[in-house]
């Protein structure tokens, strides 16, 4: 994973990665957002962790090609720094990124219990629930490669569908082990924080006339924006629950929020995005379906 997060740092202020392919031929969201909150972690005082951040997609990225990351300090406080990214390829901008990051306090510390969920080692290794899941990743993108992912049977299929809304839980952690780095663990649950939840807000909307993922689909997905708030640090090479839900889809777009917990049950980030939901025009090269 730390060789998928790599950024060189030509300039001040300025670094450059590659970002894998999520659907063919588009750069996977995931992996922009991570590389810019990891440039921006690179230039505030390490004592300093990200708390918050929010995320602006503005155009599809090409995969395997580089993306610079300029930097703009906003402010630097006494607790509190905040930071700007822009991603660009081509001289197009793809993402705009602002952080914040916040020295340690000493407080007084509360969360909600984490729902029901099976261990992940009771769940199977592989199934068509994870099939189903990395139906809309590119056979050939390192996604598949270092992120170990335990959906949690029947979510998918029953679509937690009572009162309007739809529900997913599943486990997710980074492969392989990673270094003690702080700032690569945050961006590596924000890498890995895009995978489902544009699909959740999908279920209920997708057609597909089979279960493989193969088939023609007419719905086009694209992230509009992902926001996280980081509430207390984590290993992302560690079990992680995200039990994610659509509350509303409507004029085109479609709203997921989740939590994310760790296997003892410690709450540690928050994650909203909204995606555009459009009916795709024909085209004679349809991408893959994304099998709900």
């Amino acid at each position: 994973m730390r060789e998928v997060l790599h950024l060189d740092n030509p300039h001040p202020n300025t670094y450059l990665g590659v970002c894998a392919a999520g659907g063919r031929g588009r750069a996977y969201g995931g992996h922009i957002a991570a590389h810019a909150v990891l440039a921006a972690h690179r230039t505030v005082d390490p004592e300093r962790a990200v708390h918050s951040l929010h995320g602006y997609f503005l155009s599809m990225g090409r995969p395997d090609e580089q993306v610079q990351y300029q930097v703009q300090t906003v402010r630097d406080g006494g607790t509190y720094a905040l930071r700007h990214v822009t991603a660009r390829q081509r001289g197009d901008e793809l993402f705009t990124l602002t952080a914040s990051f916040k020295k340690v306090e000493d407080a007084a510390d509360r969360h909600v219990v984490m729902p029901p969920a099976p261990d992940p080692a009771a769940l199977p290794t592989q199934s068509e629930a994870a099939d189903r899941l990395w139906s809309g990743i590119d056979p050939a993108s390192p996604i598949r490669r270092v992120v170990d992912v335990r959906p949690v049977l029947g979510d998918a299929d029953d679509g937690g569908a009572e009162n309007g809304g739809q529900h997913r839980r599943m486990w997710f952690r980074i492969a392989s082990g990673m270094p003690d780095d702080p700032a690569l663990h945050t961006a590596a649950l924000t890498y890995c924080s895009d995978l489902t939840v544009a699909r959740t807000a999908a279920l209920g909307h997708l057609r597909a006339t089979g279960t493989t993922g193969t088939p023609a689909q007419d719905l086009y997905l694209a992230s509009l924006d992902h926001a996280i708030w980081f509430h207390r640090p984590c290993r992302a090479d560690d079990w992680l629950l995200f039990v994610h839900q659509s509350p509303t889809s409507g004029d085109g777009r479609g709203l997921t929020t989740g939590q994310v917990w760790t296997r003892s049950g410690t709450l540690v980030a928050t994650v909203n995005q909204e995606v555009l939901l459009r009916t795709r025009r024909s085209t004679t090269n349809p991408e893959p379906a994304l099998v709900p």
